[in-house]
């Protein structure tokens, strides 16, 4: 019997270029550990991630035909990864896991939105990096107050198909749980016009945590608010 390691992988990447997790990994990090491991390797990831969706912690975990991979191998491994990665793609840590861990149930997960507020908020330099939201004409001013009431309103557990998108491909005619706990979700301000979205929890729907996020401006925008006048 072949003797297989688990191993576990923090990585970073700017999304820009990318098609999404799906891409981060078939065209820069699995041709990278087969080509240093010389093996074929199968990755799962804690969580996928859209297009130009960037990661600063995204854990992903893969089994090596290897009896031992002691701390300097382990080392070099991401020594030797980091050489031949893009340098839109980054491996931070790496470690021995147990040979039932698995990252997308084993984890919770945190995504993070930067928004931008406000005339004059918009930043050249940020556009990849934060959600630009524009001042409407005519539209009230913005209301921290009610977005902050918003974001924790999803807080605990609920169904959240009506904030999910219907999967593509062959996970279509998946029938999906849309019940889903979020431990935390809350509103910092960074700025005098710039915020931070957090939701916390253990697995979120297709592009829940956008739409999520969606909601939570929609509602500070005050949009709703004028709409039901």
């Amino acid at each position: 019997m072949v003797a297989l390691l688990r191993v576990a992988l923090v990585t970073a990447y700017d999304g820009t270029s990318f098609r999404g997790w799906a891409d981060v990994r078939d065209a820069a990090l699995r041709p990278a550990l087969e080509r240093v491991l010389g093996q074929p390797i199968h990755i799962e990831a804690a969580s996928r991630t859209d297009a130009g969706v960037h990661a600063r912690g995204q854990v992903c975990a893969f089994d090596v035909e290897r009896a031992s991979m002691p701390p300097d191998e382990l080392a070099q491994l991401q020594y030797s990864l980091n050489q031949l990665l893009p340098p839109e793609l980054s491996l931070r840590h790496t470690a021995l896991m147990p040979s039932g861990f698995d990252p997308r149930s084993n984890l919770g997960k945190e995504y993070r939105y930067a928004l931008s507020i406000g005339a004059g908020a918009r930043d050249p330099l940020q556009r990849l990096c934060e959600w630009q939201v524009p001042a409407r004409r005519g539209a009230p001013a913005w209301d921290e107050e009610a977005a902050a009431a918003a974001a924790r309103a999803l807080e605990g557990t609920h169904s959240f198909g009506a904030l999910a998108n219907t999967p593509r491909g062959s996970e279509r005619k998946k029938e999906i749980d849309p019940v889903c706990t979020l431990s935390r979700v809350r509103l910092h301000r960074t700025g005098r016009t710039r915020l931070s979205v957090r939701l916390t929890g253990s697995r979120f729907l297709y592009k829940m945590a956008r739409n999520s996020v969606g909601a939570i401006v929609r509602v500070g925008s005050g949009l709703d608010r004028k709409e039901t006048r």
